[in-house]
């Protein structure tokens, strides 16, 4: 069976840092369907299951817009994050999960 390519691609953006001592506002990463480096586990882990909603065009209950969302770090103080999709352009050769 061949799967449907994905239509977007999707950024992860820490909004508010909470008392997370590894990022910074403003820290920006790709969600490809692999653990982009730097990001912790426990945050991929939350972040890439909506990511993966957002990259095949689905529309979540959640989102606070019609391409973003913001989801919240496992850790209760933790960072809360900006997920944002975007056309992929034909040129692109990140997989395509």
């Amino acid at each position: 069976m061949k799967c449907k390519s994905s239509s977007f691609k999707v950024f992860a953006t820490v909004v508010k840092k909470g008392t997370c001592n590894y990022y910074k506002e403003g820290d920006t990463f790709p969600l490809t369907g692999f653990t982009p480096k730097g990001l912790c586990d426990s945050a991929y882990a939350v972040l890439s299951r909506d990511a993966l909603a957002l990259r095949y065009g689905a529309k979540l209950p959640w989102q606070t817009s019609e391409h973003t969302l913001l989801t919240h770090c496992p850790d209760p103080t933790g960072a809360v994050w900006e997920l944002k999709r975007v056309p992929r352009e034909t040129t692109d050769t990140e997989p395509m999960h």
